[in-house]
């Protein structure tokens, strides 16, 4: 009998019809390869220079020396206190490491009950960082405006989120990496009058914007993803490396590891808070190299909110009213008058604000982004009109917001074109190459707020694609829309489950 029922689902699975199996032969996909234009005859022609750039560049670190500061040094990332950077045995990006940009390290916040004497160092260490050039924010707040408008607007009944930094350092990136128009083009709307007062206003923001000292935590980290079969200007590198502390990788693109190790590096640069979305970054094996920009952003509230103070209640919605968590606070403080809004802030604990927009009634968040004024109010100290001052009992949701947003649409209409255009973008400045231009643009950011604080991060993707594909295959579609077959199988490869879908 047991012979038998095997005989009988035997036959069921291989007396299949015909038909069925000369279509699927007529579907089977065929690779091709298409050629990589030029890249042979580049590889041959700088094979010298190609061995050159192999080899491991010096590390990186600020070329602009300062007054020593107490405890002001430059060491790797994060510091003692904080994991160690990419270098560590072990990581997956470490075997593709070329080059480890180092960071400014600050005195760690010595505690209330320190002496005078640790709490003047540390408040050097943190004043060494602001300590910047006068005037070095001049022209940001043209791209400040135009972009966060641009990519805040029309979320409809979604969440959106946008870091206006992490943006501007990944284009300051990419203006490096460019020339002629196309470079023109970013420096205007980043409101830049040549590539050097670029360089140095980056260069100043990083500074004035990094902060590592065990109480607010504000990390920038930048990095230069090159394919090891081809050679780049070393200057270029150089200076993404001294301006910008950019570390350089070096590995295969279209590789399992290589996008392994690029999604590591966007893991602990973010503290693991964008998971989901670093996910999706893939290092194609097009690419001809990528320009990596985050942030990452965390602090206690000065004044935190009793958590047990915080109920249930209803937020109106786009979509209804919905129940969720209120944070409750009693304070005397000053509200603004903005623009279609009214607004307080919450300070962090040692440096920092929240500032809290509430648009009018009958006003949308859309209409305060169109109307020109949140831009100023935030920048402007002077400026902003004050309501009064009250005793403000702050009702605020606890909430966790995140979204990721491909670029090229927005910087399109903000006037950045030619990037995206294989026949007029120009990549001479870091890659003597044909038929380069920027396939990818990707940025993802979150944001969580509680009783304790706040923690944010965000990252931008910039790949810059060959002409031609290395070996892409053909798309095949596979689509049952006529009676098929299945068959589910266990673990040791025996089939389970066997049928046929004439009407799904």
């Amino acid at each position: 009998m047991k012979d038998e029922r095997s005989k009988k689902l035997y036959d069921g699975i291989t007396h299949i019809d015909d038909d069925l199996i000369e279509a699927a032969q007529a579907d089977t996909p065929v690779r091709r390869t298409r050629p990589w234009v030029k890249w042979a005859a580049l590889a041959a022609c700088l094979v010298i220079v190609a061995v050159s750039a192999l080899t491991l560049w010096p590390s990186a670190g600020t070329n602009r020396p300062q007054a020593p500061q107490p405890g002001h040094t430059v060491q790797e990332p994060g510091g003692p206190t904080e994991p160690s950077g990419p270098s560590a045995p072990g990581k997956p990006m470490a075997s593709f490491l070329a080059a480890e940009a180092k960071y400014p390290i600050m005195v760690h916040y010595p505690g209330e009950n320190a002496t005078q004497e640790e709490k003047q160092a540390w408040e050097a260490s943190v004043q060494a960082q602001l300590d910047q050039p006068a005037g070095y924010q001049n022209g940001l707040d043209g791209f400040l405006a135009d972009s966060t408008r641009q990519f805040l607007s029309g979320a409809g009944t979604e969440n959106r989120v946008y870091s206006p930094l992490n943006v501007y350092m990944a284009l300051a990136l990419l203006a490096e990496t460019t020339g002629g128009e196309s470079r023109q083009q970013i420096l205007d709307l980043l409101g830049a009058d040549s590539i050097d007062a670029l360089r140095d206003q980056a260069h100043a923001v990083w500074n004035a914007s990094y902060r590592a000292d065990g109480i607010v935590n504000t990390r920038l980290a930048n990095s230069l993803w090159l394919r090891d079969d081809m050679a780049y200007n070393q200057a270029c590198a150089d200076t993404l490396a001294e301006e910008y502390y950019a570390s350089t990788f070096r590995g295969e693109m279209g590789s399992g590891d290589y996008t392994k190790a690029l999604q590591s590096w966007l893991r602990e640069q973010t503290h693991g808070l964008l998971d989901g979305y670093i996910d999706g970054v893939k290092l194609d094996s097009h690419a001809v190299l990528a320009l990596v920009s985050t942030v990452y952003f965390k602090a206690g509230w000065d004044n935190q909110f009793f958590a047990g103070g915080t109920s249930p209640d209803v937020f109106r919605s786009p979509d209804g009213n919905m129940r969720c968590d209120f944070m409750h606070q009693t304070s005397e403080d000053t509200v603004y008058r903005g623009e279609g809004f009214t607004a307080v802030a919450r300070q962090f604990r040692e440096g920092g604000a929240m500032w809290l927009l509430l648009p009018d009634a009958g006003t949308d968040p859309d209409a305060v982004l169109s109307g020109g004024g949140l831009m100023p109010f935030l920048l402007d100290e002077s400026g902003r009109d004050e309501l009064g001052y009250y005793k403000v009992h702050l009702s605020l949701p606890k909430f966790d917001v995140s979204s990721d947003m491909d670029l090229a649409d927005g910087l399109w209409n903000l006037g950045i074109t030619d990037v995206f255009d294989m026949a007029r973008a120009d990549f001479s400045p870091i890659v003597d190459a044909e038929g380069v231009y920027v396939g990818k643009a990707e940025h993802a950011a979150r944001v969580v707020v509680d009783e304790e604080g706040v923690e944010a991060a965000a990252f931008t993707v910039m790949i810059p694609y060959g002409s031609e594909p290395k070996n892409e295959p053909e798309d095949y579609y596979f689509t049952l829309n006529r009676p098929f077959l299945f068959a589910i199988t266990g673990t040791d490869g025996l089939p389970l489950f066997v049928g046929v879908v004439n009407q799904p």
